[in-house]
């Protein structure tokens, strides 16, 4: 504890008044920005130096110590800064602060500097700071200044004590913070108003954003944070992803196709970030019915399923069609040209999802027929579908007006580009070709069609 001759505090107690101008004009504060990683956490109680009644009393201050509670933090210490705000003392000298890790170490802020008055002073504590804290004090940044001796006692650690913020390098954050703040000098009082924080900088990774922040399987999505360099792993809601390190300070990964809406985790050798909030999963569209289940090249679908917002395209079995989405849950869309029998599919940024069965695709036909000594004639495809024009079944028929019935006369398959050539077509009279409905092995069905009547 340190003792102050009356006489030298009288003498130091008017020379205040004298330099007070002075004083107000010294009192700037430094900003300084943080460092990359770096988190603050802060408890604005106001301290009361010390405890006791003014002049009447010396010793601790209200409260005894001043805790802050640091949770959440991945890695180990790489730096701290701590700041005092609002401090305001009839007599400098009197203030000693003790700063205490959750592990024990500590370090002796400031004790004994100076011998004036102060009101409203904001000191920051960084060992790169340029300098001590000078006398008299004035707001700023500089490195922990000890000038005596810290006189606190309990339950304040004993001595010796750490000169060096330094000191906290390597240890665990997380934790109980203490600031013992002692008044070792009786007859002057203060405070502490705006109380005290803790910048911290670990070399644990930090997740501070992503973008985009939802998505599908299959989604590129940046993170951005600190430390990520040697990242091991990134998961979206617990689920792993692939994923490339661009540099310390961000990561692009993609959401895999097990991903649910959940925070997002990077993890390195130092440690586990996670987002505070969540990335969420679309998921994939699915195809759950389609109607008509069958039809021509221009027939207009309804597909009925689920998440279509956004679809990006509709294929019937992998050809492009044009669409309209009309909600969330349906799609309308026509039949390409070129499409043939298969599965139906709605791709959207989350991904495609494909029907469990096939539209079938009915190829419209139209067969000429000319007569003379043969009858011949070609089965052609409206939608240029080549395969229900080639090897179809065609029929000759002569209409018996006798009867008052069309007769098949001969038969006929097509040549691979569509043509025929059939005889039996003697007799005068009205003649017509049939080409038969074939379903191909691919599920495609060849629609049946007449020719215009020939005469002979």
């Amino acid at each position: 504890m340190r003792h102050h001759p009356f006489g030298l505090r009288g003498r130091l107690r008017a020379a205040r008044a004298a330099g007070s101008s002075v004083l107000v004009l010294a009192l700037l504060v430094a900003v300084t920005a943080l460092p990359a990683g770096a988190t603050v956490f802060a408890n604005s109680g106001a301290i009361t130096i010390p405890a006791g009644a003014p002049g009447t009393t010396f010793g601790p201050a209200s409260p005894y110590p001043s805790a802050i509670s640091v949770s959440g933090l991945t890695g180990t210490v790489v730096d701290v800064n701590v700041t005092l705000t609002g401090i305001s003392h009839t007599f400098t000298g009197d203030i000693d602060v003790l700063l205490v890790g959750p592990f024990g170490q500590d370090v002796v802020l400031l004790a004994d500097v100076g011998n004036t008055t102060i009101t409203n002073v904001t000191l920051t504590f960084d060992d790169a700071a340029s300098g001590s804290v000078p006398a008299p004090i004035v707001s700023g940044t500089y490195k922990p200044t000890n000038g005596g001796a810290f006189g606190g006692g309990p339950p304040a650690p004993a001595g010796p004590y750490g000169s060096a913020l330094s000191v906290f390098n390597g240890t665990n954050p997380n934790g109980t913070w203490n600031l013992f703040v002692y008044d070792d000098g009786g007859g002057d009082t203060g405070s502490i108003s705006g109380g005290w924080s803790l910048d911290i900088t670990t070399n644990g990774p930090t997740i501070s954003s992503f973008n985009p922040t939802s998505g599908g399987p299959g989604t590129s999505v940046v993170i951005t944070g600190t430390n990520f360099t040697g990242a091991t792993s990134v998961t979206f809601g617990g689920a792993l992803a692939s994923f490339t390190v661009n540099s310390a300070t961000q990561i692009t990964a993609t959401v895999p196709s097990n991903a649910v809406t959940g925070p997002i985790a990077v993890t390195t050798p130092n440690g586990t970030a996670t987002s505070s909030s969540n990335f969420t999963v679309i998921p994939a569209p699915t195809v759950t019915s389609f109607n008509p289940t069958s039809g021509k090249v221009g027939t207009s679908v309804v597909i009925t399923g689920t998440t279509f917002t956004g679809a990006t395209s509709v294929k019937f079995n992998g050809t492009s069609a044009s669409f309209t989405v009309n909600s969330p849950t349906q799609i309308t869309a026509t039949v390409p040209p070129g499409a043939s029998t298969g599965p139906v599919s709605v791709t959207t940024p989350s991904g495609t999802g494909t029907s469990s069965s096939n539209f079938v695709v009915q190829h419209a036909r139209s067969v000429s027929l000319s007569v003379g000594k043969k009858a011949s004639g070609n089965v052609s495809v409206a939608d240029g579908f080549s395969a229900c024009g080639s090897a179809v079944p065609v029929k000759i028929q002569h209409f018996d007006k006798d009867k008052g019935k069309w007769k098949t006369v001969s038969s006929v398959l097509t040549k691979a580009n569509g043509s025929f050539k059939a005889g039996g077509v003697e007799d005068v009279g009205k003649y017509r070709a049939l080409a038969k409905r074939i379903t191909l092995p691919s599920g495609d069905k060849c629609l049946k069609d007449l020719s215009p009547v020939a005469k002979k």
